[in-house]
């Protein structure tokens, strides 16, 4: 694993490319920076491959275009309820029992010690409302 990683890393520097990090701060923000995350005392969410000698910004536009069509597994959406259309009880206790399975999934990860307490609290709120509801 060790050696994959260090070939992985080492590619760049044979091409003309540099990277990017997409870095995620303990607050939950994202940003994009050309040195590593923790050197800005943030989380690699993604690190991305971009041509070397080009601008930043233009840069970081590359790598926002070659991140839209992934996906990631920790990926956290919120389910956004219209109260207009009156929705059934069930479809939110379904999207609420696929939160906490995400929420799980999340924990389950290695997580900082503010992330963990993050989770735990939105997790607390999807059961609360689970409640609420009586699912």
């Amino acid at each position: 694993m060790k050696r994959l990683f260090f070939l992985v890393c080492l590619i760049p520097m044979l091409s003309n490319s540099a990277s990017l990090y997409l870095c995620r701060s303990y607050g939950g923000g994202t940003f994009w920076a050309s040195t590593h995350c923790n050197q800005h005392n943030a989380l690699i969410e993604r690190i991305v491959s971009v041509p070397d000698g080009m601008p930043f910004d233009q840069q970081v536009k590359l790598a926002e275009q070659q991140r839209q069509p992934t996906t990631t597994t920790n990926t956290y959406t919120n389910t956004v309820i219209n109260n207009s259309a009156a929705p059934r009880k069930a479809t939110e206790c379904t999207a609420l029992n696929n939160a906490i399975t995400q929420f799980d999934a999340m924990a389950r990860q290695p997580q900082s010690g503010p992330m963990q307490d993050w989770i735990t609290k939105e997790k607390k709120k999807t059961r609360d409302r689970q409640f609420r509801l009586g699912c």
